[in-house]
């Protein structure tokens, strides 16, 4: 019998999104419309969130955000160094100080640095949940709330976790082969109503849409950009969201499976540490098994300045590996998975 393959990642779309973005196709209306109200009346209400705005990517989110929150030249932005790079680019676009914070052995940036890295130039905090691990959140939400400091929370990877969209605005993600997905697109969610009504209209040039439909051309009082969602991609979006109780499910008892074997699992994957990463990873590989670690340091990069001494991201770069965990993961995948890795390590010389 051939190996079971199983990918590190693999999109995930029920038939409704299918059948929702066949008939939006069929339909006189693609750009954004009533489907993408939908969608973000939708998505706030499952979610318990106050209100929700429906962009084209996670990273239009966050440009979003920065913008909103007023982060401009020289404004000092405390950020993981361990992310992935769209949460730390659009800081580059502002001409924003990134002053990087080192992370925790689980990978969520460390707390304690954050906290040694404040100053007076201090315009924002961003968090992010690395796989969906919120371990963190509820300690900056008190730290930016002691030093009146915006704390934004990069939430592309956390539909899922029971803890996320605190923040002052919060980004999420609908990139292919998250949890949810509309294709390619993103979510964000202001915990500010002003601050939600600027970003609406940033979201399309600056212009009211709603009053330009009704009364035609309106006057342009602030330079927006081209960040809003589509019907199709919101028509997926619904159908997938129509499951989503289905896909948390089975994501928590993925994590409970990786749990019992001593392996660290959050909503979008799980991770575990070698000291022979390389040898694991083709271990695996020849198993069927794919692992990765998708996301790098991002003092690697030049356009962030070159690397700098992290004690824990110089310990853990070398070690962490991303494991599967999606709806085409089963539970008697994950045992396989665990299986493997425990021989592996019995395999030590």
């Amino acid at each position: 019998m051939a190996t079971r393959k199983v990918k590190l990642f693999q999109p995930y779309m029920n038939w409704r999104a299918i059948w929702n973005a066949v008939k939006v196709m069929r339909s006189p209306q693609l750009a954004e419309g009533p489907q993408v109200k939908a969608f973000e009346q939708e998505f706030a209400t499952y979610f318990d969130l106050p209100r929700a705005l429906a962009v084209n990517s996670g990273t239009a989110a966050l440009e979003l955000a920065y913008e909103v929150a007023g982060i401009g030249p020289g404004d000092e932005v405390i950020t993981p160094v361990f992310t992935c790079t769209a949460t730390n680019i659009p800081l580059l676009h502002r001409n924003a100080t990134i002053v990087f914070a080192d992370t925790g052995k689980d990978l969520n940036m460390d707390v304690e640095d954050v906290k040694r890295k404040i100053t007076k130039k201090t315009k924002a905090i961003v968090f992010v949940h690395f796989g969906g691990n919120n371990r963190g959140l509820k300690e900056l939400l008190d730290i930016a709330r002691e030093h009146k400091i915006t704390l934004i929370e990069d939430a592309a990877q956390a539909v899922g976790s029971d803890y996320w969209g605190k923040a002052d605005f919060t980004c999420v993600s609908f990139q292919a082969i998250k949890a949810l997905t509309t294709g390619d697109g993103g979510m964000l969610i202001c915990k500010n109503e002003t601050h939600h009504h600027t970003a609406r209209r940033l979201r399309w040039f600056g212009y009211d849409r709603d009053a330009k439909q009704k009364t035609g051309d309106t006057d342009l009082v602030e330079a927006g950009y081209k960040y809003h969602m589509n019907d199709i991609a919101a028509a997926i979006g619904r159908g997938n969201l129509a499951v989503m109780g289905k896909i948390l499910a089975h994501q928590r008892a993925l994590m409970r499976v990786y749990a019992r074997h001593g392996i660290a699992a959050h909503p979008w994957f799980a991770v575990v540490m070698s000291d022979r990463r390389a040898e694991l990873r083709s271990y695996l590989a020849e198993r069927g098994i794919e692992s990765g670690m998708h996301h790098y340091r991002n003092d690697q990069y030049t356009i962030f300045g070159g690397r700098k001494h992290f004690p824990t991201m110089d310990e853990v770069e070398n070690k962490y590996l991303l494991l599967p965990l999606h709806m085409h993961v089963s539970v008697a995948d994950v045992r396989r998975i665990c299986s493997l890795i425990k021989g592996f390590d019995e395999l030590r010389p």
